[in-house]
């Protein structure tokens, strides 16, 4: 729900559901690309199981541009 305060911003460009890690990495890349981006995502702890994959290591793999 949205505060009186929020009305007065700027609607966003784009709009990602699900904060898991395609949708947490459309939301990057968009913000990247210099959309305004709003992210949604119906559990507590978003991005939970990233965390969890590489024994705990955050396991990312295929992104370009990581040295």
């Amino acid at each position: 729900m949205l505060d009186a305060k929020d009305k007065n911003t700027a609607a966003p460009d784009v709009a990602v559901i699900g904060a898991g890690a395609a949708g947490l990495m459309a939301a990057g890349e968009a913000a990247l690309c210099g959309a305004r981006v709003v992210l949604f995502e119906k559990m507590a702890r978003p991005g939970r199981k990233i965390c969890i994959t590489g024994k705990g290591r955050c396991n990312i793999t295929n992104i370009k541009g990581i040295a």
